[in-house]
């Protein structure tokens, strides 16, 4: 049998659907009430100039397929694929470059081979639930809301992902935690469609995810570039928490470490 742990496929356009059913990535901001209250404005001002409205939901997914690119965007705004290319390059990635020292990042990454066995009774979204709050309570900023995207219809169900992420923060669910308990209050869920703030969010977990899937984890420190970097994420990278220009471990959480196998 192979053994696709210590000897995987290799990262080209035939294995692409491998790696992309192995990674599972969560990815949040840091960011203050004030600079909220200070970028929505610029942000709805922003789409009204390109799509004539607000309420338009900035999805990384529909923005790299043609058909949901036209679908979503063209035929509904009737605009061209120059003016939305536009507005994402000149606009949406330059919010979160202007606020680089106001806006943090932190991803996390869940390489899903290491947990495809019948010891692991958690979801990925479970696990990296459990790894967000711990980080988030060694993060300065420890007291603070955290908001969801708003999976589910009955957000207070415990058989729905929003029940489970609110049994985790509340301890009725532990898988593993050093922390007694959390410092954060009651987490939120909110539609995206409704928050440009998730949808920012969004396009983080969306580049995270094409860079584990296109080229494998980023170098420990942002100084160092031997590893490629996905196009888009460079433009983020600024963004990222660290500690002294170490991401790993701060910024970019990987879930197992890449020193570590669970299974052994």
């Amino acid at each position: 049998m192979k053994d696709f742990i210590n000897s995987p496929p290799t990262r080209n356009t035939t294995n692409l659907n491998y790696w992309r059913r192995n990674y599972f990535v969560l990815a949040g901001l840091h960011i203050t009430c004030q600079t909220i209250k200070e970028l929505n404005p610029l942000i709805n001002k922003a789409k009204i100039n390109c799509f004539g409205t607000k309420h338009v939901e900035i999805k990384s997914d529909w923005l790299r397929n043609p058909n949901r690119r036209k679908k979503h965007y063209l035929d509904v705004f009737n605009i061209d694929e120059i003016k939305l290319k536009n507005f994402i390059e000149k606009e949406w990635y330059s919010f979160m470059e202007k606020y680089s020292e106001s806006i943090q990042i932190q991803a996390f990454v869940l390489d899903k081979r290491y947990y495809k066995n019948n010891r692991t009774i958690f979801t990925p979204l479970q696990i990296l639930t459990q790894v967000l709050f711990d980080r988030v309570e060694l993060h300065p900023h420890k007291n603070c809301v955290i908001v969801f995207d708003q999976m589910d219809s009955e957000i207070k169900s415990t058989d729905h992902n929003q029940g489970q992420i609110l049994k985790i923060s509340s301890k009725k669910i532990d898988l593993g935690s050093f922390h007694k308990k959390f410092s954060h209050t009651k987490p939120r869920f909110e539609k995206s469609k409704n928050s440009n703030f998730l949808q920012l969010a969004d396009t983080v977990a969306y580049n995270v995810y094409r860079q584990f899937v296109n080229y494998g984890d980023l170098n420990e420190n942002l100084d160092i570039k031997t590893v490629e970097r996905y196009p888009y994420l460079n433009r983020l990278i600024n963004n990222f928490y660290n500690k002294n220009n170490k991401i790993t471990g701060y910024g970019i959480v990987r879930v197992p470490k890449a020193t570590k196998n669970p299974l052994k």
